[in-house]
């Protein structure tokens, strides 16, 4: 039932990820991530996941799906933050590359407005940002890669290899203008989900647990029910 899966593995979305800051970095209290003159906050990030959770729950609770399963929030928020810095990214290189949305992202979420019925507007608008975000990100980077690659004399690419490009384009564009996101989120633009850029060194099973790739459910189960999504 749920429209996006970002909550859940069982439940697939595209994946991504962006560069961290460098170990040491000192993020001023409720940064999460700086992208250019840009800031996302952790307080924004906190409140899109949290009624983002809560509607998936409500979502599972009115048409259970068989492969629903709790995950720890460190995921979810270490997908959502990309989410968001990616799409700043692709704004900024939207304006660079003179790009519009297209008619299909802007339509994007209408397909999925029946399935929200019965959530709270908070958590409408949540589903809203994350999934507006992900259609708005791969509409302008494929119209971006387009761009680049006839300017390289490349006019017969497809819609993938157009995409491709303009994923390249991003990352160097964070590499670039500075893009650091607080560690405690574990993203990383190279590797996808988590990676271990945390501060402080993971040393009991626990906690080496919670850096896994794939939810530990062993992990999962330990944590209280405010950090588990689908709990």
């Amino acid at each position: 039932m749920c429209p996006c899966g970002s909550c859940v593995p069982s439940r697939s979305c595209p994946s991504s990820s962006l560069r961290a800051g460098v170990a040491g970095t000192q993020f001023h209290p409720g940064v999460a991530a700086e992208v250019g003159d840009q800031t996302i906050t952790t307080r924004h990030v906190d409140e899109v996941t949290d009624n983002y959770c809560k509607g998936i729950e409500t979502l599972s609770e009115a048409e259970p799906q068989p492969n629903d399963q709790p995950v720890p929030l460190r995921y979810v928020t270490n997908q959502f933050v990309t989410v968001l810095v990616e799409r700043e990214i692709a704004e900024q290189l939207a304006d660079e590359y003179d790009v519009q949305p297209s008619s299909a992202s802007k339509g994007a979420l209408a397909t999925i407005e029946p399935q929200l019925e019965g959530l709270s507007e908070d958590q409408k608008d949540a589903f809203d940002e994350i999934l507006g975000a992900r259609a708005y990100t791969n509409d302008v980077l494929t119209q971006i890669g387009e761009i680049s690659l006839e300017d390289q004399g490349t006019t017969d690419a497809t819609e993938d290899d157009q995409l491709a490009e303009g994923q390249k384009l991003l990352k160097q564009w964070a590499a670039d203008h500075g893009v650091e996101i607080n560690p405690k989120y574990a993203a990383d633009l190279d590797a996808p989900g988590q990676v271990d850029t945390d501060l402080s060194l993971a040393v009991g099973s626990t906690a080496k647990a919670g850096l896994k790739a794939e939810p530990d459910p062993a992990y999962t189960s330990s944590l209280p029910g405010h950090l588990v999504c689908l709990d």
